[in-house]
């Protein structure tokens, strides 16, 4: 028992010293120590092996500086060849792979046009596997293995049991997509929500991070969300829990992409505004029902510039939103919600009618300390999530060899 849990406690370290060289880059053995609170013989015991199996490296010392004493500090780091993970984004219309390092860094990116509503469930594994492998042996040119993939997909999954239950980007439902991939890749597949990659990156933000109780929201083509209690994913029986999009705002309204009505997205998302939109303004030409960027962003300037009826089409969303909050804020109270993603473009216009639904839907003592506010979508953080989430998965099997 006692060598059990030694070993257990040496893992525990480890993985804390690996995780850390991850979030903070370079650092010093003694600092390593104090970080972790391990004590400086196990950080120098645990950094030994670390080397000798390729795993970090040693940096040149840190220049003195002035008035310091003594030698300067040597650093350690994660050595990036050490091995890979690659994240696959399936969203409508759109494949993006990238490849991350062992220290968590992209190191390769690309995307791809497809129709993923006209691909049956066959001929979508044979696309990932196909375009998956080509990253794969391009990636092992730079590193010595290929340790996970992730497959981060838009809808509702099941992470337990890696079944795509839901997506708006496919036409079929309840595919189990991690197993296909794993059978074939032979390394272990993540499939994920795109918001909770998200999520797990910007909950390790210093400015996010003494917010144990966080929930992200995700505007876009549909609305996600992720919730964090006491700082983990809180996933549900099957691990789609969370679907905030799909809670109702109004039975019997509009029609939402999932085929029922009334949905919060139904009037929130995209593609929801620019339906909205197109029946009663003159936008410009496009995919009314699937909207680029461009045609979302001429819409939100209308709005903006106070167009009438665009101000009216997104004080109901925002009304919607609001109402929406409001039962999040009861069930859940938690410190911090953040509002983000692409669609986020849009809250300004929304902001005043949301903050009046919440008004109207909530007694200030159900509201409480909790702290609304948006966050800048200024880079797409659901690939740097799903390499993060791939590598602490992966972290233990690296270590094994």
């Amino acid at each position: 028992m006692a060598s059990r849990s030694h070993d257990t406690s040496r893992l525990d370290n480890t993985l804390a010293v690996i995780r850390s060289l991850r979030d903070k880059g370079p650092v010093a053995r003694v600092d390593l120590g104090t970080l972790n609170g391990i004590s400086s013989a196990t950080v120098t015991s645990i950094s030994a092996d670390l080397l000798q199996q390729g795993l970090i490296s040693e940096r040149p010392p840190d220049m003195p500086r002035p008035n310091e004493r003594g030698r300067p500090k040597t650093l350690i780091q994660l050595a990036p060849e050490a091995a890979c993970v690659i994240c696959i984004k399936l969203s409508i219309n759109e494949l993006q792979l990238v490849v991350g390092d062992y220290a968590g860094q992209i190191t390769h990116s690309e995307h791809h046009s497809i129709d993923t509503l006209g691909l049956s469930q066959e001929a979508l594994v044979t696309l990932l596997k196909d375009k998956t492998a080509a990253v794969c042996d391009l990636a092992l040119t730079r590193h010595r293995r290929l340790a996970g993939i992730c497959l981060a997909v838009q809808g509702v999954v099941s992470s337990h049991s890696g079944t795509l239950i839901w997506s708006p980007a496919l036409s079929f439902r309840n595919a189990p997509l991690a197993a296909l991939l794993e059978a074939h890749f032979d390394c272990p597949v993540l499939l994920e929500n795109d918001a909770n990659c998200i999520a797990s990156v910007l909950a390790t933000q210093p400015a996010y991070a003494d917010h144990p109780n966080l929930v992200v929201i995700m505007l876009g083509y549909g609305i996600g969300m992720s919730v964090l209690i006491d700082g983990k994913p809180f996933l549900g029986a099957n691990g789609s829990a969370a679907e905030f999009g799909h809670s109702k705002y109004q039975p019997g309204g509009a029609l939402c992409a999932c085929g029922k009505r009334g949905c919060i997205e139904a009037y929130i998302s995209d593609y929801a505004l620019y339906r909205q939109a197109s029946e009663v303004i003159e936008l410009p030409a496009g995919d009314s029902a699937h909207p680029s960027e461009s045609q979302m962003q001429a819409l939100t300037q209308l709005a903006l510039q106070g167009q009438p009826e665009a101000q009216r089409i997104f004080a109901e969303a925002g009304r919607a939103l609001g109402y929406g909050l409001g039962n999040l804020l009861t069930l859940f109270n938690p410190d911090l919600v953040l509002i983000t993603g692409s669609g986020v473009r849009g809250y300004p216009a929304m902001h005043d009618a949301m903050q009046t639904a919440i008004d109207e839907a909530l007694v200030p003592e159900l509201v409480g300390s909790t702290r609304i506010a948006s966050c800048p979508w200024d880079r797409d953080m659901t690939c740097l999530g799903g390499i993060a989430m791939t590598l602490q998965a992966t972290d233990q099997q690296i270590l094994a060899g």
